[in-house]
C-alpha cells in the first residue's frame, strides 16, 4: 500500500515520510492552502506568521530523483572531480572527495551523549559533507565529531554544526579548529586530492 493510499498529515519539525506533493493548510487562515512539493527526509518547516499551526497533507507520492538508484547511483570518477572542480570557484576552501567513516556525537535531553554514525563524502578545511541514515535528535545544536584523522592511529575530534540537509546528504561547517586541526583536515585534504 503506497503512502498517499493513507492519511499521512506532518507538522512542522517533522521529517517527510514521503517525496511528493502535500498539501499545506495555514491553521490560522493567513492564506487559502496551497501545494508544495517535499523531499523524503527533509524537515517541515513552520510558517513565518502561523509559526507552528500549520500542517501537511501527503496528496500524491513521487519519486525524486535523487533517491532513485539508476538516477542516482556513483558516478564516473572524472564526472565527480570535474563537478567539484566546478564549484571551487565558488566555496571559500577546496572540496575534495574522500571515503571515510564519521561519528556525530549528540548531547539529548537526557543529557547523555547519542553517537550518530555515518559517512563522509566530501571534506574542506571549512566542513564536510555526509551520508548519515540516521534522524539527528538536536540538529540545530553544535556537535562534537570523530573521524578518522591524518595519523591512522588517532581520531581528529572536531566541532561543528550542521548547515543543510538533503535526504540523507548533509552538510556541516567546522566550528573554531584550532591550528593543530585545521593543519589534519588540510593535510587529509591534501592526501584525497592528490
Amino acid at each position: 500500500m503506497a503512502l498517499e493510499d493513507q492519511d499521512i498529515v506532518c507538522r512542522p519539525g517533522e521529517l517527510a515520510p514521503a517525496s511528493g506533493v502535500y498539501v499545506v493548510q495555514h491553521l490560522t487562515r493567513h492564506r487559502p492552502a496551497h501545494e508544495a512539493v517535499v523531499i523524503r527526509g527533509e524537515e517541515f518547516p513552520s510558517c513565518r506568521v502561523c509559526r507552528g499551526a500549520i500542517r501537511y497533507e501527503l496528496v500524491r507520492e513521487l519519486d525524486h530523483v535523487h533517491h532513485d538508484w539508476d538516477l542516482a547511483g556513483p558516478l564516473e570518477s572524472q564526472s565527480i572531480e570535474k563537478k567539484l572542480r566546478d564549484f571551487d570557484s565558488v566555496r571559500a576552501f577546496p572540496r575534495v572527495e574522500i571515503n571515510l567513516p564519521v561519528v556525530l556525537v549528540e548531547m539529548a535531553q537526557s543529557k547523555k551523549p547519542v553517537l550518530v554514525h555515518g559517512h563522509m563524502t566530501s571534506l574542506s578545511e571549512g566542513g564536510f559533507g555526509a551520508v548519515i541514515g540516521n534522524k539527528l535528535h538536536n540538529p540545530k545544536k553544535s556537535m562534537a565529531i570523530r573521524f578518522p584523522g591524518p595519523n591512522s592511529h588517532k581520531d581528529l575530534r572536531v566541532n561543528a554544526r550542521l548547515r543543510y540537509r538533503n535526504g540523507m546528504m548533509h552538510g556541516f561547517e567546522f566550528l573554531r579548529l584550532s591550528s593543530i586541526e585545521r593543519d589534519a583536515v588540510r593535510q587529509l585534504c591534501h592526501r584525497a586530492g592528490s
